[in-house]
């Protein structure tokens, strides 16, 4: 029985310290996390210097990157990034496959290539469910990091 009572309250604190881990403030993704959203396109992209995602193709190609949450509630997402001619978006999913609150496509501003912080909106997470970002890269456009808070 005493065996068993140790057993309870090592998994009760096991819970407790997982619960507190999910919880941290700002998290913060590599670039590389980013995969090609067609299958056709991932010759396009290659891992840069420090786990940054780059475009090395001719044309502008969506890559999506998935991150599974367990804190429930809202959380500020953004993408920091190389470019001009991109385009960003966030949305979580509700765990029945459905994008269930999808941000706003965040433009860059129209100029030379340069290192930028798109902020990709609060999105609202449910339970087990994850958060989706979606970039549409230019040709040389970098992507360096996401966060979520």
């Amino acid at each position: 029985m005493k065996a068993f009572q140790t057993l309870a309250k090592v998994c009760a604190f096991g819970v407790v310290a997982l619960t507190a881990g999910t919880a941290s403030a700002w998290q913060y993704y590599p670039g590389s996390a980013f995969k090609a959203s067609f299958a056709s396109d991932a010759a396009c992209f290659n891992v840069q210097s420090y786990s940054a995602m780059r475009n090395d193709c001719a044309t502008a190609r969506i890559v999506t990157a998935t991150v599974p949450m367990w804190t429930v509630g809202w959380h500020p997402t953004s993408v920091f990034l190389y470019g001009n001619n991109t385009w960003c978006e966030s949305t979580t999913v509700n765990g029945v496959g459905g994008g269930s609150n999808l941000g706003a496509t965040t433009y860059t501003p129209v100029g030379p290539l340069n290192w930028q912080t798109l902020n990709t909106g609060d999105r609202y997470v449910w339970e087990d469910s994850a958060i989706v970002f979606r970039c549409n890269l230019q040709p040389g456009g970098v992507i360096g990091a996401f966060t979520i808070d």
